[in-house]
């Protein structure tokens, strides 16, 4: 699934929706979906705030693909090109507003990169793993009567 939006801060609640719906259709637990919705919410609105500056002209689009044992997300912008290096969270000891997007994303998806071969802008690939199912059928056990 891709959805496109112009980088409009008021759209991000269409972004949450998507992934809460998808996410709750693989099958994550409602804890995790909500979790979900926000680490692409942060990562989303950090596109908007430093990556287009706040311009609303600008272009997001997230891909949502769906795996037996996990779903990518994957966030691509038309923006300049930023240094991922310069992509940190701040430090926790430092009390202020903001700057905990990045913190969130690292600290809920199982894997967080950018693609440095996509030439059109940036793109963040976020992975997270689907909780393994513990089987209610003892399989592997016997019992005798």
């Amino acid at each position: 699934m891709r959805i496109v939006i112009s980088s409009h801060a008021r759209l991000l609640n269409i972004l949450r929706s998507v992934v809460k719906y998808r996410a709750q259709q693989a099958g994550f637990p409602e804890s995790d979906v909500d979790w979900l919705a926000m680490a692409i919410d942060e990562a989303a609105a950090n596109v908007i705030r430093h990556a287009y500056k706040n311009s609303q002209n600008g272009k997001l689009a997230l891909d949502i693909q769906d795996f037996p044992d996990r779903m990518e997300f994957i966030l691509e912008d038309w923006a300049p090109k930023i240094n991922p290096e310069k992509v940190k969270p701040r430090p926790l000891d430092e009390v202020r507003p903001g700057g905990l997007g990045t913190f969130f994303i690292h600290s809920f998806m199982d894997s967080c990169c950018f693609d440095e071969h996509f030439e059109a802008g940036n793109r963040l690939i976020m992975v997270k793993y689907l909780p393994r199912k513990v089987s209610d059928n003892n399989e592997g056990t016997s019992q005798k009567s």
